[in-house]
């Protein structure tokens, strides 16, 4: 794996839910039980024993498990009363926009100008047009322009003007959810995204590192404890420390971060005695991040740029004549969804769900669109009724779905020419993404590289969804739902969870 790829995936892996965020009592939100519900007599004893060792109830739990041939599900356990599903709700969001939009489906981000262009130097304004990108990464931002000046315009005498009015009224207080706003998790989602709206933040020590005999087993040695700090993208009017103090006897000693629109500070040691350290910021201030951004890229290619990078609210030259200059497209939509659901990012679910009315055609879109047309999608594909939903990723406390609705989606999503992608945007259990550590828990697991499942959890929600192979191969599909206090952060609750993956994976 590339230094890139891994960095890529460790700012994928930081925008996921990773702090445990309360909610309100879950009883006194939930729509009327039906009286046909199956009880706990149908769970397993495997199951059950975890169950009880755990001290969940069993009306705590929902499970639903089934092959997709026709044949009487094997686990139906509370599978029609709704629950919340924390990040498994990403499931719904990916597998319903693969169907719609195509695992080749790509992002294009237009530039355009209103002046002319004489010999290098464009005469008049850049208005860039974005459309949604989930991973518009500060990387591929200064690759964007890269290509621009490789067609010919190495310089601007006028402004550069963003136009990202394609998402309507989708920005929330990024404290409001749980407080803690600086969390990447917290990002809000712009038609315009520019490095999933995080500031990432490497402190980075002086020292050797120093390799065994397995390329995996190395040890960094720090030299001293001067550690530079690296910020990007880089932002222009941008004040942040160059240097900080490092604790080389600690891998885990952790600064406190200040970060406002034109400055971030740093306060404490950073733990260096493992190498390299990173955080993930949210920038509050979304509007503020994307001018600063674009001008720092530009002016990186263009150190003589003076011009404002200004915002379309609405674009001041209306009823000039655009000429189109570039067009560059996103990565596709099959790589996207395996970053969203390896990692549970959460901004780039909220990008591909805002996105859907601009792929079929509206100017501009919102969250009461985006789910009308998930609502719409699901009434004409499935026979439960829809998910209830208030943001696309899960990172919501009125968001609900019962257990055999997503049941049902997924096996729908085993009948269609896209179902390899989707599958292959699971973590693998016991191997990769949030399932990797599976396999530290249960090392003998008939699961593990046999299942393929998405995590999902709040302080009040445990969660799993995916397809788990049985033993003749047979392919099943599994949805487990825990709402209770603190099972987020109970690994009681969680071994009621990986058992239920075991169990299947050993079923014919």
């Amino acid at each position: 794996m590339s230094a890139m790829t891994m960095s890529y995936s460790l700012i994928i892996s930081t925008l996921s839910l990773s702090v445990l965020c309360a909610l309100p009592a879950f009883a006194n939100t939930q729509p009327a039980t039906p009286a046909n519900l199956q009880t706990s007599a149908s769970l397993p004893s495997a199951i059950s024993d975890k169950l009880s060792k755990s001290g969940l109830s069993s009306d705590d739990i929902s499970i639903w498990v089934m092959a997709n041939d026709g044949s009487a599900p094997l686990i139906s356990h509370l599978a029609d009363k709704p629950r919340t599903p924390a990040s498994t709700q990403k499931l719904i969001t990916t597998a319903i926009a693969l169907d719609m939009m195509g695992a080749d489906y790509r992002w294009q981000t237009r530039l355009y100008t209103d002046g002319v262009v004489v010999g290098d130097t464009l005469y008049g304004n850049l208005i860039i047009k974005g459309s949604g990108d989930p991973s518009l990464t500060h990387d591929r931002l200064s690759a964007m322009f890269s290509q621009l000046t490789a067609r010919g315009v190495r310089h601007i005498k006028g402004d550069i003007i963003v136009d990202n009015t394609g998402f309507v009224n989708v920005a929330q207080d990024v404290n409001a959810f749980d407080g803690q706003g600086l969390r990447a998790y917290n990002a809000q989602p712009n038609a315009f995204l520019i490095n999933f709206g995080t500031l990432e933040v490497s402190m980075i020590p002086s020292g050797n590192w120093q390799f065994g005999q397995s390329p995996e087993i190395v040890q960094f040695s720090p030299t001293d404890g001067a550690v530079a700090v690296q910020v990007l993208p880089k932002l222009a009017d941008f004040h942040a420390p160059t240097m900080i103090q490092g604790d080389i006897q600690s891998c885990r000693t952790k600064p406190k971060f200040g970060l406002s629109a034109d400055t971030l500070t740093i306060t404490g040691q950073v733990g260096v005695g493992c190498g390299k350290a990173s955080e993930w910021l949210t920038f509050a201030d979304s509007e503020a991040f994307i001018t600063k951004a674009v001008k720092g890229a530009w002016q990186a290619l263009d150190k003589d740029f003076v011009g404002q990078v200004r915002l379309r609210q609405p674009y001041d030259g209306v009823g000039r004549t655009l000429s189109p200059l570039l067009s560059f497209a996103s990565k596709p939509l099959s790589e996207q969804i395996y970053q969203i659901n390896q990692y549970s990012n959460n901004v780039m679910t909220e990008q591909v769900a805002l996105s859907l009315p601009l792929m079929m055609g509206q100017k501009t879109s919102d969250y009461p669109k985006s789910f009308a047309l998930i609502n719409t999608w699901w009434q004409q594909h499935l026979t439960t009724p829809a998910p209830i939903m208030s943001r696309a990723s899960g990172l919501c406390r009125d968001c609900v779905v019962a257990p055999r609705a997503l049941g049902e989606l997924l096996a729908f999503s085993q009948t269609k020419p896209t179902f390899e992608t989707f599958k292959a945007s699971l973590p693998i259990v016991g191997r990769t993404g949030t399932m990797t550590t599976f396999a530290k828990r249960r090392p003998h697991s008939p699961a593990i590289e046999r299942a393929f499942i998405k995590t999902g959890r709040l302080n009040n929600v445990a969660s799993i969804a995916g397809y788990v192979m049985g033993q003749s191969g047979k392919m099943y599909v599994v949805v487990a739902i825990i709402n209770a206090d603190g099972v987020g952060n109970s690994t009681h609750a969680h071994d009621v969870l990986d058992e239920v993956i075991e169990w299947t994976a050993g079923q014919p």
